[in-house]
């Protein structure tokens, strides 16, 4: 969980189909938006985010520029250290990043790069915690796909930095295609901010189907363990098992 972006799998998706239907000559409609929304959880720790992908060029199965929004609310505690009471912590956060993706058969390359926005409320008030009041910055993103359905396996990495309270964030995940529809496999990621560092080892599910003719949906679920650098404390809670469960389409 972090307060950057959690998945842009349908990008992949997209490419790779948009690449098969060209191949086979099939007349489709192109696929232009990719929206996604999730719920995290983890100790002390909930999470909540949405994002919409546009591909400027109305085909999300080509090179082009692309335009994101990202949102997301983390509710969380801690044990004070200056008052002997926990600490009630939210923080929203709020980005707008045009980018760019290179899409080579079933391999998309791409970046974004914007505006972030967050804010950060504590209660009762930790003068011990940087990550308080509001903070914008410049925020940079990167990732490649690798998504074939007529491959054995997927992999995906992305990574994530924003100046806005030092707000970073990377995934790795790969995965073997048990059928059509379903691919499982190992996830890592690391997440953080100032004054606090996470790691995340588990592994993933994700089931694909139509919710209606020509709009796909995919469903994704990751848990696994949650490891935190010794002192910190933050938006993504303290170690133990999370869970997180994603749902995506395009249209």
């Amino acid at each position: 969980m972090h307060a950057v972006c959690r998945s842009h799998a349908r990008l992949r998706i997209a490419a790779a189909c948009g690449a098969m239907l060209s191949a086979w000559g099939a007349a489709a409609e192109p696929q232009a938006y990719e929206v996604d929304a999730g719920f995290d959880a983890a100790p002390q720790s909930l999470y909540w985010y949405s994002e919409a992908i546009t591909a400027l060029n109305r085909d999300m199965a080509r090179d082009g520029f692309l335009l994101r929004v990202y949102g997301s609310l983390a509710v969380y505690q801690y044990p004070g250290t200056v008052v002997d009471e926990t600490i009630d912590g939210t923080l929203w956060q709020l980005d707008l990043m045009p980018g760019y993706q290179w899409v080579r058969g079933p391999t998309t390359f791409g970046g974004f790069v914007g505006f972030d926005y967050q804010q950060s409320r504590l209660s009762p008030t930790d003068p011990t915690n940087a990550v308080r009041g509001t903070a914008t910055g410049l925020k940079v993103e990167g990732h490649y796909y690798f998504a074939d359905d007529k491959q054995p396996v997927e992999a995906s990495l992305v990574g994530e930095y924003s100046t806005a309270f030092d707000t970073y964030y990377a995934e790795l995940r790969i995965g073997a295609r048990i059928c059509d529809k379903l691919v499982v496999g190992p996830d890592a990621s690391v997440d953080g901010d100032t004054g606090y560092d996470a790691q995340r080892l588990g592994g993933y599910a994700k089931f694909a189907f139509e919710m209606t003719k020509g709009v796909p949906l995919e469903l994704t679920l990751i848990a696994g363990h949650q490891f935190v650098s010794s002192g910190g404390t933050g938006f993504g809670g303290d170690a133990g098992t999370f869970g997180t469960l994603e749902i995506d389409t395009d249209f």
